[in-house]
């Protein structure tokens, strides 16, 4: 076989299971989380279910802020979509949420941020959403829930309203 071709056999096989998730967005938002969704945009199943999903108490360095959980591929385009208003948060929130990545892009970044969920105590999420890209979980480091998942959201206030939510339950205990 020639180099090309082994190249793109292998891509294949790198890209079927982060490609095997879509399943039809509901009519409405489910009432635990916003999530926005063209008419005909396909939503990972797992995107609609964790929302609040309990991890568990998560380790002391992501104790006292909200944190938010981005799952991005480069080959992603509602990843590329929404890739301006995740930085804009991510800047407006500097310091005051913490922010983590898994990139999914292929079968070594997607390794790497597996042993990164495990060490951040955040195993079961990865695991449930490591193929739905461009969602985003907002955590309650405290309690271990999901509280809000968003699913390729270009909408500010929502990650706005998710993340101002933590933050007054981690303030009153």
């Amino acid at each position: 076989m020639n180099r090309p071709a082994a190249a793109l056999l292998t891509l294949a096989f790198t890209a079927i299971p982060f490609l095997s998730f879509a399943q039809t967005a509901p009519s409405s938002p489910p009432e635990t989380g916003a999530m926005h969704a063209m008419d005909e945009m396909k939503v990972p199943a797992s995107a609609m279910k964790h929302s609040g999903m309990i991890l568990g108490q998560l380790p002391q360095a992501l104790q006292g802020k909200p944190v938010v959980v981005r799952i991005h591929a480069d080959w992603c385009p509602a990843c590329k979509a929404t890739e301006a208003t995740y930085r804009g948060i991510e800047k407006h929130y500097a310091g005051k949420a913490t922010f983590v990545t898994f990139d999914v892009t292929d079968a070594k970044t997607a390794a790497e941020a597996a042993t990164k969920a495990e060490k951040l105590g955040l195993t079961k999420l990865y695991d449930t959403d490591k193929t739905a890209t461009s969602t985003v979980a907002i955590i309650n480091p405290k309690t271990g829930a999901v509280m809000t998942s968003l699913y390729n959201d270009n909408t500010p206030e929502d990650y706005e309203k998710a993340i101002e939510t933590v933050s007054a339950q981690l303030r009153h205990g």
